[in-house]
Parts: C-alpha cells; sequence; structure tokens
C-alpha cells in the first residue's frame, strides 16, 4: 500500500471511531423520569390549568406480580399548575418533583368543556411542535366537569385512569359506534383541512367525583366514581360549540364510514323487537355535479346478525329476514338523515366532511359555493342517502323457545 494511501486509511478510522464512541448524549436513567400518561388542560383566569397523571413505577411493578387485583396503592400521582403557558408546566413539575416529566408515552389528552368552548388552537401548538409525544394518543373534551377532575379518578379494573380511557375508547368505538376515537394529528388536521370541522367524544365523571380520586374506589365493588364515554363534542374550527346525542354520534359514524360494530333493533309485526348487530359495514361516499350544482351521495352496506328475539316473528321464512333488512335498511337511513338535519339546525357547522369531498373533487365549485353560500352552504346541499343490509345468521336456532313455553 502506498503512503498516501495508509495516511488517508489512517485518518478514515481516526475519523470513524469517534461515531462509536459517542454513547447517547441525551441519555436519562429511568429513575430520573416521571412518565406522564394523561394529560388535562383546563382554562383558568391567568391562563391554563394544566394537569399532570404520572405513574408510580413501583405500583405498577406490584400489580403485573400480583395480578390484576394487586397493587401496592396508589398507582399514580396527579399534580395541577396554573401556568401562563402550556410550557411553563414543565418547569413548575421540577418544583415539586425529583423527576423530569416525560410525555413520550403519552395515551390520552383530556380538555376541561370551558376551555373548548373557548378555543383550543393555541394550547395544542406546544403539544404538536414537541418531539416527545407521538401525537397518535386519543384527545376528549371532558364533559360538564374539568380535565383535573378526570384525572383524578382511579377506575378498579384499570387503575391507572389514563390507560382507561385509552383503552375503553379504542374498543367502544369498534363495537358500539356510540364514540369516535380522534388522535391529536387527526383532530389538528380537521381544523386545517377545507370543508371540514373536527370532532371530539366526550368523557363525563359517572358518581361522586369528590370520591373518585380515594383509594376507597378501588376497593368498592360499586366505585362511587367511574369514568364513561358519552356524546360527541362538535367544533367549528377551534371552538366547541355543542354536543352530539348518542343516536347523532351513530349517525355521524355511518355517514364518515367509522362504523366497525353496531346494533340496533327493529321492530317484528307483533311491536316487539329484534336485535340485529351489524358486524361489516362499508360507507361510500361521492360528489357529483348534478345541473352544474353539487350533490352529495351517501350508501352505506352493512352485514348482519340477529343477536336477540323478544318478537314472535317466524324467522325461518324468506321473506321475513327481507322484510328485517329493509327495516334495517330504513333505520340507518333516518339516523343518518336525522343527524345531519340536527347538526345543521343547531349547530351549522359542517362535521360529516361534504364541503371537503367538493373541494377534493372540484376544487372550482368548491370556491363558487363559497362565493354565492358562504357558511350557509350545507342548509342548501342536496345530500341522498341510501343502505343496503344483508342479513347472514341468524343464530343457531330458528325460532325462540319462548314460543314452546307452557303457559
Amino acid at each position: 500500500m502506498s503512503p498516501i494511501k495508509s495516511k488517508l486509511l489512517r485518518l478514515l478510522l481516526a475519523l470513524l471511531i469517534p461515531l462509536l464512541l459517542s454513547g447517547c448524549w441525551e441519555r436519562k436513567e429511568l429513575n430520573e423520569i416521571a412518565f406522564v400518561l394523561g394529560m388535562g388542560l383546563d382554562k383558568s383566569e391567568s391562563g391554563y390549568k394544566v394537569t399532570m397523571q404520572v405513574v408510580i413505577p413501583s405500583s405498577i411493578s406490584s400489580q403485573t406480580a400480583g395480578g390484576a387485583g394487586g397493587g401496592g396503592g396508589v398507582p399514580v400521582v396527579v399534580s395541577s399548575f396554573t401556568v401562563p403557558t402550556i410550557y411553563e408546566a414543565d418547569r413548575q413539575y421540577t418544583l415539586i418533583s425529583s423527576r423530569t416529566s416525560y410525555k413520550g408515552h403519552i395515551r390520552v389528552l383530556v380538555i376541561g368543556e370551558e376551555l373548548a368552548r373557548a378555543g383550543i388552537a393555541e394550547t395544542l401548538d406546544v403539544l404538536k411542535r414537541s418531539r416527545e409525544p407521538r401525537n397518535d394518543y386519543f384527545v376528549m373534551v371532558a364533559k360538564g366537569t374539568t380535565a383535573e377532575e378526570v384525572l383524578k379518578v382511579l377506575t378498579p379494573l384499570d387503575k391507572i385512569a389514563a390507560n382507561k380511557l385509552f383503552s375503553s375508547l379504542d374498543k367502544s368505538y369498534k363495537i358500539s359506534a356510540k364514540t369516535t376515537a380522534v388522535s391529536l394529528n387527526k383532530f389538528v388536521d380537521d381544523l386545517l383541512y377545507e370543508g371540514i370541522n373536527p370532532v371530539l367524544t366526550g368523557v363525563e365523571v359517572d358518581g361522586n367525583t369528590s370520591e373518585g380520586d380515594k383509594m376507597s374506589n378501588l376497593e368498592q365493588s360499586v366505585p362511587k366514581a367511574n369514568l364513561q364515554y358519552r356524546s360527541l363534542a362538535v367544533f367549528k374550527k377551534d371552538r366547541m360549540v355543542g354536543w352530539l346525542s348518542d343516536k347523532e354520534t351513530i349517525g355521524y359514524n355511518y355517514i364518515t364510514d367509522n362504523v366497525v360494530k353496531t346494533s340496533g333493533n327493529v321492530i317484528g309485526d307483533d311491536g316487539r323487537p329484534i336485535v340485529i348487530e351489524a358486524i361489516r359495514t362499508t360507507t361510500k361516499r361521492k360528489m357529483k355535479m348534478v345541473g352544474g350544482e353539487p350533490h352529495i351521495y351517501i350508501h352505506v352496506k352493512a352485514e348482519g346478525n340477529v343477536q336477540e328475539v323478544q318478537s314472535k316473528d317466524n324467522l325461518e321464512a324468506e321473506s321475513v329476514i327481507r322484510q328485517l333488512e329493509r327495516k334495517s335498511e330504513e333505520r340507518i337511513i333516518l339516523r343518518m338523515e336525522t343527524t345531519v338535519k340536527q347538526i345543521i339546525e343547531r349547530y351549522n357547522v359542517d362535521v360529516m366532511g361534504f364541503g371537503q369531498m367538493i373541494y377534493r373533487a372540484n376544487p372550482k365549485a368548491w370556491a363558487r359555493l363559497q362565493q354565492t353560500k358562504g357558511d350557509n352552504y350545507l342548509k342548501s346541499l342536496p345530500v341522498h342517502y341510501k343502505a343496503t343490509m344483508s342479513i347472514n345468521r341468524i343464530g343457531i336456532t330458528d325460532r325462540s323457545f319462548i314460543d314452546d313455553v307452557k303457559e
């Protein structure tokens, strides 16, 4: 090897070796970190009240070793700070704790209803800008209460409220269609996109709020306080304007193709209910120009099973099954029509994303609609609904044994 090549090789090695020795320049030991699993934001006179739900590692390890019923006391510590800016809360936390708050594992962000109605765009900037959180955690509104009160509640099955809120929302929207799981990224996207306004699921404290943060709440078969999802918060830009009911939330989810599974009653010929569960549901959404004006077409396709029968209708007859399918289709269409009508009458905001459909399919038509109708375009926008239900199974029995019960 020539002297020049030898020198170049040594120089290259000298440059590469330090890279292997650099280590983790931002390393932090686990005993120096306070893991924030839940965060709450409320409005205060001097700015914001920021609540952090921090897990106690020793308590969690005891639960893991002893199973779900184990545990070494309260599993979390909840701290609240009244601060002029959200970021200041991290500085305040260091004044009461020997650890540094870390939001890389945050599960839920709870926003108090008062703050949600005042506007939340400014409060979300620091969370969206930060590189610690993954921004895929769920965001929700504390209905009729504060985020602080929600995060204080201890729940028996999942003793950490943040884990309970995340897991129950992740399951409930897939089964009941009475909730909608919205991540921070999704919420911000809906704030920025043309022709759509965001929504967030509401969470409330069911029971005695003052008892929810006590250890005794974990030691009773019927807790004095629990957390429950209820209603859907409707936003106009970043300000909350009202709530949707459970039925309206289901209609909203059908329209926006967010129904995974849901169930509902149809009435038999004798006036008694038959429960049908939709096990697979898809919604096709199209925008078509008709006579130079945009029209919205919504078509729901669902497959369902009969789950409970209180009616004496003969399910062995194909004509009865066809009738149940027709009634289910009418029920789905009525849910969607009623939801859109109520949203327009009460709030006049496009949470369904009809404007976004027009904007993406025909930007010129959207611009013309904005010029002529402005924010009132929903009031005269034609929406056409269609539903197709296919009942696959009626269970392992055709006829109910109730008919054969001796009187």
